[in-house]
C-alpha cells in the first residue's frame, strides 16, 4: 500500500513539474500552505513520534501500616514497592501492594522531603472486588511515606515504611495445592486435592499457618476420613534451612477428627498430642511445602502429612 501511495505521489509531483503548478496543503486547524512544485524535490511520510516514556530512578520495597476507624496501625507485610520516575522536568512516585492496590502520584523532592497529590486503586471485597478510585495525597521520605485517602472509611492513612522484604512477608499469603497423608510407617498415602493453607506473617518474623479442612477416602480402618482447619501460631524462621518450624505439641491446638465407614467411627475434637511438629519450606520456584508428623489424642499412630502447593492467584 505504501508502495503505491509513494508512485501516487511521484507521478503526482510529475504531473505538478510539467504544468508548472503549485501544491497547497491544508492543514488540521484549517491554515493552508502552498509551495511551487519547482521547489520540492521530494515528499517523506515519517512515523510519528514514540512519547518518551519515565525514566525510573529508585525502586524500594517495604512493609505498610493503615490506620483509620476500623484498623489501628495495622501492620501489612506484603512487600509494597515504592517506584520514584523521572518525566522531563517532572517527578512521578508509584504505589503498589497485593492488598492496598496501586497508586500513582506527581510529587516534589525538597531535599529528603517528599510531597505530592494523585490518585489511588484499591479493590473493595464488599463490592465482588471491584476497584475504586481516590484521591490521595503523599508525604514523608524515602524511609517512610504516608498516603493519606480522606474519603476512604472515613478517613485512612497508609504509611509505607522502607525496609528489605523479610522471609515471613516473603512466604505470606493463600495457597493452593494437595497433602499426601500417612498414617503410621505403613498406610497410605492417602491424597486430599484442593486443600488451601492461609499463611499470615507476625512483626518479630515468625509466621501464622492455617491449614483448611481435609477430606480423605479409602483410609485404612477409618475409610472416610475429615480433619477440620486449625491454626499453628508463631513458627521461627531458621535461616540456615530457609525454613520456619514449630514443635506445637503443647500448644493445646485442637482438631476435629470425622472418621465415618470404617471400623473406627469418630466424631470429636482432639488435641495434637507429643512429636506434634510443623516445618515450612518455600522454594524459589514459588512452591510451598509444609511437611506435618503429629498425633492426635491417644490414637496409637502418627500421621505425617506433606503438602505442596503454590499461591492462588
Amino acid at each position: 500500500m505504501k508502495k503505491i501511495f509513494t508512485l501516487v505521489i511521484v507521478s503526482f509531483l510529475s504531473a505538478l513539474a510539467v504544468q508548472a503548478q503549485s501544491l497547497k496543503v491544508t492543514k488540521t486547524d484549517g491554515s493552508v500552505v502552498t509551495y511551487n512544485a519547482s521547489d520540492i524535490s521530494k515528499i517523506e511520510f515519517l512515523p510519528s513520534e514514540t512519547p518518551s516514556q519515565p525514566k525510573l530512578i529508585h525502586e524500594f520495597t517495604g512493609y505498610l501500616t493503615v490506620k483509620n476507624k476500623v484498623l489501628d496501625n495495622v501492620r501489612f507485610d506484603t512487600g509494597t514497592k515504592i517506584k520514584v520516575l523521572q518525566d522531563g522536568a517532572k517527578f512521578l512516585a508509584e504505589f503498589s501492594d497485593a492488598q492496598w492496590g496501586t497508586g500513582s502520584f506527581v510529587i516534589t523532592m525538597n531535599k529528603h522531603a517528599i510531597n505530592g497529590t494523585g490518585k489511588i486503586k484499591i479493590a473493595n471485597p464488599r463490592a465482588g472486588g471491584a476497584v475504586e478510585e481516590y484521591d490521595a495525597t503523599m508525604s514523608g521520605s524515602m524511609k517512610e511515606l504516608k498516603i493519606s485517602v480522606p474519603s476512604l472509611m472515613g478517613g485512612t492513612d497508609i504509611t509505607w515504611h522502607y525496609a528489605e522484604a523479610s522471609a515471613a512477608s516473603k512466604v505470606a499469603g493463600n495457597y493452593t495445592g494437595t497433602t499426601s497423608l500417612k498414617v503410621g510407617p505403613a498406610m497410605g498415602p492417602f491424597v486430599s486435592a484442593t486443600v488451601g493453607y492461609t499463611i499470615t506473617a507476625n512483626n518479630d518474623g515468625t509466621i501464622n499457618v492455617t491449614a483448611s479442612e481435609e477430606k480423605y477416602t479409602g483410609v485404612t480402618m477409618m475409610q472416610n476420613l475429615t480433619l477440620g482447619t486449625y491454626t499453628v501460631k508463631n513458627l521461627a524462621y531458621d535461616k540456615a534451612t530457609n525454613s520456619f518450624s514449630r514443635d506445637y505439641s503443647k500448644d493445646g491446638i485442637k482438631v476435629h477428627f470425622k472418621a465415618t465407614g470404617g471400623m473406627m467411627e469418630r466424631d470429636e475434637n482432639y488435641e495434637f498430642g507429643e512429636t506434634s511438629k510443623m516445618t515450612v519450606k518455600l522454594a524459589e520456584d514459588g512452591t510451598l511445602t509444609i511437611t506435618n508428623n503429629y498425633k492426635v489424642g491417644r490414637m496409637p499412630f502418627p500421621i505425617s502429612a506433606t503438602y505442596t502447593g503454590k499461591k492462588a492467584k
